[in-house]
């Protein structure tokens, strides 16, 4: 395995990612990894899911968000969703990625980006995600969005403008909302979630699978024990797995 740092412009920002390389001479097909809020840093997917993905020939790309740690600028989530439009129109262009076999990867917030991504965008073969938010919509409206933004600032890991967070993210998710968004889809999809999840019932998960045509190739499956974040090997080795053998079949 290989790895390459990259940096793209989007604006008058930067948006920094690295990218793992198979240790294969022809194209490899694409695996992009869209993080939560914040996520992971990039290179701690190098033995997350880099290393597994690249073993099975795979490119994988993680990055940061514009306004999300060492990229700059200030996050706003309709601009995350340009920031995966750019990186790819990016990646498309490398010479060790075939532009033909890409695949999303998303997680919590990013399933909810790679869901309505990948409704607008044909590039994308197949679309994997792992405890999505089901309706950006309703975010703002819970009690717990305030301390959720005192949480993200505290940790210096998310910058934001100083605006009305709140009214701000309802106006801009209305935009990119998976419940909205998921009639469109026309590549396979595979959803995982944890039937012990403390964020995001399974009930609201499969109403969002409920509007997912039935004429696509899709699936859901529910661990059991599994918490929000899989954080149990376990449960961490069966979404690994479950998304693995996804992407042999799509990609």
């Amino acid at each position: 395995m290989t790895k390459e740092f990259i940096q793209i412009q989007f604006r008058k920002e930067i948006i920094n990612g690295l990218l793992f390389l198979p240790d294969t001479e022809e194209p490899a097909p694409l695996v992009l990894h869209l993080n939560g809020m914040p996520g992971f840093e990039p290179e701690k997917e190098e033995t997350r899911l880099a290393r597994f993905f690249t073993s099975k020939n795979y490119a994988y790309f993680a990055f940061d968000y514009v306004g999300v740690r060492q990229s700059t600028g200030l996050f706003e989530y309709i601009y995350s969703q340009e920031n995966i439009n750019l990186v790819l129109s990016k990646l498309v262009h490398h010479p060790r990625i075939d532009p033909s076999r890409i695949g999303l990867l998303g997680e919590s917030f990013g399933g909810a980006m790679a869901l309505c991504h990948t409704s607008r965008d044909d590039r994308i073969r197949c679309l994997a995600i792992r405890s999505p938010v089901y309706d950006t919509e309703e975010i703002p409206k819970m009690k717990i969005f305030d301390g959720l933004v005192q949480l993200w600032r505290a940790n210096k890991q998310m910058r934001f403008p100083r605006i009305n967070l709140k009214r701000s993210f309802l106006f801009q998710s209305r935009h990119y909302n998976p419940m909205k968004q998921a009639i469109h889809l026309q590549c396979p999809i595979r959803i995982i979630t944890g039937d012990k999840d403390e964020i995001i019932p399974v009930e609201k998960i499969e109403k969002l699978y409920s509007k997912i045509p039935e004429r696509i190739d899709k699936e859901m499956k529910i661990v059991p024990g599994a918490n929000h974040k899989f954080s149990k090997r376990k449960d961490f080795e069966i979404m690994k797995n479950y998304f693995s053998q996804f992407f042999d079949h799509c990609l």
